[in-house]
């Protein structure tokens, strides 16, 4: 009986693999291959998993097959979309990658406002699209994102004060299960599950699509404003920042100011507050909203000027590269005296290049949804926090980590919970954090009517209920 070669698991045969290989539509790669690299890097160039075996599915029905595959082979599963897994679990070592990038379809039905968009797809190739109609689907800061990534964890990005998250917007699915069964979930068809994947990520299903409903935006008033940060300025501008109209959204960087061409040079290396705007709606009334904002105090940065909403996404391009990564998250409920001196204190201490507190302003029609009716439970969350460190050199590692620790015990006092998407490898108990109570109840108990062998693990992972209860034995 043959093996295949010595990079995949003594188990499979020549015979097994050849098989499934042959029923397979889509592209399988084994690290000799052409292309295998790419298809298992990350965002976060720190992680360098090497899968046995990558599947570039084409359809529902490879999804299905490579499934199937895992299970009999007793291979780990990753799925991997836009690769921006913080953690690195979209891509497993040794075990078998279902690799969605190319299932990349994007159809909008303009007059209905409403779009089928499979995972594969990048959420600022899918802005683009939807912005010809005049139509958009709120998703995160970065459009190098996979949709399918972004959707299933909540999606926070540049119109949560007034369309909510990417997970409001979600119709409908078509996902793969953990017996290889392709299904449907939406609020009539299979409820609980659809319940699960809006918030619970992948631990319930591999989604090969999704249907949106799109919300209307043009125009919009964006750029960046930045001022010098201060204790004051900070706390200032989390104050200001809620009392604004919901169309405007922002999403802020505490950071020392880059050299960039349109940063003063007497800025350059200097706290700042890097605040990146979007306002939807009446371009006048946004004028009016952004002077409110400025009047925190003297910019030195302003750049805020009309632009179709998909251009937004160019002002995150740089940041959202790929690098070595450090992150910790929390939501906060408000941003005082205290904390604001704590961030700018750790900002001042950052290493170069990139040592950032990024604070994102909520509310609005985020929280008006009930946290009952998706697995996202932090609807009632004022802001979230993200401590970031960035970096190439290998040799920079523990500064950097040094750095993002020390942050976080600083913060940590103000977290109340966290957004899953902002999780590195931080435990059980972090995962707990952002499941709280009955959500991770309902979670572990939907987890174990479709995934009772836990079959989907290479994530935030939810334990079926049976291993709770054993665990807790």
């Amino acid at each position: 009986m043959s093996t295949i070669s010595s990079t995949t698991p003594p188990s499979i045969t020549t015979e097994e693999f050849r098989a499934f290989r042959l029923r397979v539509k889509g592209q399988v790669l084994m690290p000799c291959d052409e292309g295998y690299d790419e298809a298992r890097a990350l965002h976060n160039t720190r992680i360098d998993h090497k899968p046995a075996i990558i599947v570039r599915v084409a359809d529902a029905s490879d999804v299905s097959r490579a499934v199937r595959f895992a299970r009999q082979q007793s291979l780990t599963l990753g799925v991997r979309s836009g690769g921006h897994s913080i953690a690195g679990q979209s891509v497993v070592d040794g075990g078998l990658v279902i690799d969605m990038s190319a299932l990349d379809d994007v159809r909008i039905d303009a007059e209905a406002k409403v779009a089928w968009v499979q995972p594969g797809a990048l959420a600022g190739r899918v802005a683009d699209e939807t912005q010809a109609f005049g139509l958009a689907i709120p998703f995160g800061d970065a459009g190098s994102v996979g949709v399918g990534g972004i959707t299933l964890g909540g999606g926070v990005g540049f119109l949560v004060r007034k369309h909510g998250l990417t997970i409001d917007h979600v119709a409908g699915v078509e996902m793969v299960t953990a017996d290889g069964q392709i299904v449907h979930a939406s609020a009539d068809e299979n409820p609980e599950l659809f319940w699960g994947v809006r918030g619970g990520g992948g631990n319930f299903g591999i989604v090969t699509g999704f249907q949106f409903d799109l919300v209307e935006v043009g125009t919009i008033l964006g750029g960046m404003l930045a001022f010098p940060a201060t204790p004051e300025v900070i706390k200032r501008y989390a104050e200001v920042s809620l009392q604004l109209p919901e169309e405007l959204t922002s999403i802020t960087m505490v950071l020392k100011a880059p050299p960039l061409p349109f940063v003063p040079a007497e800025a350059v290396g200097q706290p700042v507050l890097a605040a990146i705007v979007c306002y939807t709606g009446n371009l006048d009334e946004g004028a009016r909203a952004v002077d409110t904002l400025r009047a925190i105090a003297t910019p030195v940065v302003d750049m805020i000027q009309p632009m179709p909403y998909s251009a937004i996404y160019n002002l995150t391009a740089d940041m959202t590269l790929p690098g070595r990564v450090s992150i910790r998250s929390a939501f906060v409920p408000e941003i005082g005296d205290d904390l604001s001196s704590r961030i700018l204190e750790q900002v001042v201490q950052a290493p170069a290049p990139l040592g950032a507190v990024q604070i994102r302003p909520l509310g609005g029609a985020m929280a008006r949804v009930d946290p009952t009716e998706t697995a996202f439970a932090h609807r009632d969350a004022n802001f979230m926090l993200m401590i970031l460190a960035q970096w190439e050199d290998r040799a920079e590692d523990t500064a950097h980590d040094a750095w993002v620790q020390q942050a976080w015990q600083a913060i940590q006092p103000y977290a109340r919970g966290v957004y899953v998407h902002f999780l590195g490898d931080e435990g059980k108990a972090r995962i707990g954090e952002a499941y709280p109570g009955h959500t991770a109840e309902r979670l572990a108990l939907l987890k174990r009517g479709y995934d009772p062998e836990n079959v989907f693990r290479g994530n935030q992972n939810i334990a079926p209920m049976e291993a709770v209860a054993s665990r807790a034995a």
